[in-house]
């Protein structure tokens, strides 16, 4: 084109053709790429334990076929679309550069190094899926869409939570496929619905429920407003039930930062006084979901540590017959945190169990149990005749006192329990009267290590591997060799985002991470100026960020997919406040 072409605004027929079926193929591929990242979305949740493909060496679960199925139909279709154009070679530096350093860590792990490459992949994943996503969310429309899937995602996630929580008719035996069971604190069922554990349940609620307030101030008609409502009643319900302490908190400072914008710009409307109805509707929903005992336990302690302890004052030995049931006094003080209420939906009732006499071996398991006569609080003492019967069988045993939340727990479990025994002999003829032998040892007591023990070997094992770590995802193989723990569960992980990284990529890895962090910051700043909407993905973005103060997200399919999405989303919005030529 000439220069008299370009100062007369005349431009050759070719050129015009090229360039406009250039936007035109850009347009296509964003709306395949959206409904590629919509569908991604709407299965995160529901990642099944067993692999549904086996191949030589690797294995791909239900989330991970349609992953690959996203990313392949992307990739074959980007080039004759020119999808590369949307792409932005300054934010992808930071990014890549993590990515990297997370490859060269897993390469030098001391050990386990399989799984550490596994999980450079997972975190190149996540970079692919942010990029894919602020490539294809080009328009306002494709956002909006986009975040009505996070949002449908989030709400049915939450009923599935919400019905593994009140153990509705044919949940729990569905919800196996996707988590091996119910996690509790104390007598208190933590629910996770189809995730792994409670506290990724949350996370990826905290997602969508951020992003359904943004998507709740910035609704244009009264019909969405109550349907938003709704939705996040159910999602906000689903977050109260995993009963985790930082959801909650991050949850409502989202509500509540996001209605104050709102206000401040446009006033007191409709779309506020929503927002408070979801306010309140919130904070009655936390208030009756347990007990105010149990609410401020969790809300004061770190895990179930000390709740439940109990010392005994029981005769050095008893006597008793095979054929019957004999009255045992016993006295019991309450030196845990929790009451005992034999009335309560999970009573707490004394019991014993048959030991060898010579050794750990059980004899018989399930005593009878002896029901308290009125709540025993903390540091209360009470005395009763305990009910105990015979082992099924004569002669000399040890009575193991113990104390159960029905269901629940044991409390000779309960870590730091001391065991107390009684001298048993049993007389009479063999009977069938024993209750069953349940485990064939004593159960060893279990081991919750807080935080700061986490932390500490974390720092102890960034120490020993200073700049690359021992490999991304390692640490939860690795702790207990930098700890006092004579047992290390290998599921448990720091319980902080930037720690694990610390441990598992070293300084170098923490150091592209907070690079990525900044930048990513810029962008979200960005995202909460634009609308309501971009406000809702910049909170949940937030969200992340702080509840990664104490939890670790990105090992998980679910919530690392996403992040990825929220991120990606954030990028789109920045890239309009930049004006970019290209833009679409």
């Amino acid at each position: 084109m000439s220069m008299a072409d370009v100062l007369d605004g005349q431009e050759p027929m070719h050129a015009r053709v090229e360039r406009t079926w250039a936007g035109d193929a850009r347009v296509a591929w964003c709306r395949i790429a959206a409904v590629g990242i919509a569908a991604l979305v709407l299965v995160a949740p529901f990642e099944t334990l067993r692999p549904v493909v086996r191949l030589p060496g690797q294995t791909f679960s239900s989330v991970e076929v349609v992953l690959l199925a996203v990313l392949m139909v992307c990739a074959v279709t980007a080039w004759p679309h020119r999808a590369w154009t949307l792409l932005r070679l300054r934010s992808l530096v930071p990014l890549g550069t993590f990515v990297t350093l997370s490859f060269a860590a897993a390469l030098s792990a001391p050990a386990f190094g399989g799984n550490a490459l596994h999980m450079a992949a997972r975190l190149a994943t996540l970079a692919v899926v942010w990029q894919l996503t602020a490539a294809a969310a080009t328009d306002a429309s494709t956002r909006q869409r986009l975040l009505w899937a996070v949002l449908a995602s989030g709400t049915l996630a939450a009923l599935l939570v919400v019905a593994d929580f009140v153990d509705a008719p044919g949940a729990r035996r569905v919800l196996l496929a996707f988590r091996e069971s119910v996690a509790v604190v104390g007598a208190q069922v933590r629910a996770s619905g189809p995730f792994q554990y409670p506290t990724i349940a949350s996370m990826y609620l905290e997602i969508a429920f951020a992003v359904g307030v943004g998507l709740l101030l910035g609704a244009p008609s009264s019909w969405r407003r109550v349907l938003l409502v709704l939705a996040l009643c159910v999602i906000f319900q689903g977050i109260v039930v995993t009963f985790t302490r930082a959801g909650l908190i991050t949850t409502l400072l989202a509500l509540g930062t996001l209605t104050v914008r709102h206000w401040r710009l446009r006033g007191v409307d409709r779309a506020v006084l929503a927002a408070l109805l979801v306010g309140a509707v919130a904070l009655v929903q936390v208030a009756t979901s347990r007990s105010a005992e149990m609410l401020m336990l969790r809300l004061t302690s770190e895990g179930q540590g000390r709740w439940f302890s109990a010392v005994f004052d029981v005769p050095r030995a008893v006597r008793l017959d095979t054929r019957g049931v004999h009255d045992v006094p016993v006295r019991i003080t309450n030196t845990g945190r929790a009451t005992w209420d034999s009335d309560a939906a999970e009573p707490v009732s004394l019991s014993y169990h048959w030991i060898a006499p010579d050794s750990d071996e059980v004899v018989a398991w399930e005593g009878e149990r002896t029901p308290f006569p009125s709540p025993v609080r903390p540091g209360q003492s009470v005395s009763l005749r305990a009910q105990v019967g015979g082992p099924g069988r004569p002669g000399q045993f040890r009575l193991m006192w113990d104390l159960e939340q029905e269901g629940r727990l044991w409390f000779s479990t309960e870590p730091d329990a001391v065991p107390v025994f009684s001298a048993g002999t049993v007389t009479g003829p063999v009977t069938s009267q024993t209750r069953g032998v349940g485990p064939r040892r004593i159960p060893r007591a279990t081991v919750r290590p807080g935080r700061l023990v986490l932390w500490a070997a974390a720092f102890r094992m960034a120490a020993a591997h200073p700049w690359l770590g021992v490999g991304p995802d390692n640490y939860r193989l690795l702790y207990g060799q930098f700890s006092t723990l004579t047992f290390a569960d290998p599921r448990v992980h720091s319980n902080n985002m930037y720690i694990e990284v610390l441990a598992g990529m070293g300084a170098a890895g923490l150091a592209s991470l907070l690079w990525v962090g900044v930048g990513s910051a810029r962008e979200v700043w960005r995202a909460v100026a634009s609308s309501d909407a971009g406000a809702g993905v910049a909170a949940a973005c937030a969200a992340v960020a702080v509840h990664g103060l104490v939890d670790s997200f990105l090992s998980f399919t679910a919530t690392y997919l996403l992040i990825g999405v929220m991120l990606g989303l954030a990028s789109a919005w920045a890239r309009d406040g930049e004006g970019h030529a290209h833009r679409i």
